[in-house]
């Protein structure tokens, strides 16, 4: 069966019923939150929402240790393809069928800066379709009225959201957004690693009390089957 392994903040690792590996957004050798070090993952792929430290900080790390594939928009693959990495560029509303299943980039709204300051092209959301389950991971955005074409274009099982607000949804916008989406299930993400994005999951939970969706709140570290 498939997995999913929160690693706090944005960051995940999904492993295929095959055993590959997929990193989104490893944040984790800064990370207060984190579990476990950038030495402890191995990752096949890596997915980049955006260019931000927080959310691609160890993508370097990884890919270094274990021959990654970075995707990620043109902009941001060609970062790291300069440094000679190995990467997919893709951009938003293109879609790639994989080894391990389908990715589609969606917009987000929010920008992208690498930490040495160039332009990291647009900011992105992830539609993967593994093992014949739909995932969507959101990245850092705001909420957006097209989330409800995504809804609709593919039936997702599980929606990673963003709820710390600041630099993202909160949780009022979050709740909106799934009811909108309609997942079978919604994984809280981007909140608690700093103060400014303090939030409480259970409230996503009861903001969606006469929703079908189910709230699965993970702890950093905590790995569930699918």
């Amino acid at each position: 069966r498939m997995k999913i392994l929160y690693l706090g903040h944005s960051a995940f690792q999904l492993t295929s019923a095959q055993g590959i590996r997929l990193v989104i957004d490893p944040f984790v050798d800064n990370n207060p939150l984190a579990p476990i070090k950038a030495k402890d993952l191995k990752a096949d792929y890596i997915l980049l929402s955006h260019a931000h430290g927080d959310h691609c900080g160890d993508a370097l790390k990884i890919a270094e240790k274990g021959k990654s594939t970075i995707i990620a928009v043109s902009e941001l693959a060609s970062y790291f393809s300069q440094s000679g990495h190995k990467t997919h560029p893709m951009q938003i509303g293109g879609a790639y069928d994989f080894e391990f299943g389908r990715v589609k980039l969606t917009r987000a709204e929010h920008g992208s800066m690498t930490p040495d300051g160039r332009y990291g092209g647009l900011a992105a959301g992830f539609v993967l379709t593994i093992d014949g389950i739909c995932i969507y991971h959101a990245g850092d955005t705001g909420i957006f009225g097209d989330m409800k074409l995504i809804g609709e274009l593919d039936r997702i099982d599980y929606f990673l959201v963003p709820i710390g607000g600041n630099y993202t949804m909160d949780i009022q916008d979050a709740a909106i957004a799934t009811s909108w989406i309609n997942p079978k299930y919604a994984i809280p993400m981007h909140y608690n690693t700093f103060p400014l994005i303090k939030a409480d999951p259970e409230e996503l939970r009861k903001a969606l009390r006469d929703c079908e969706t189910q709230v699965l709140v993970l702890k950093p570290g905590q790995e569930i089957s699918i």
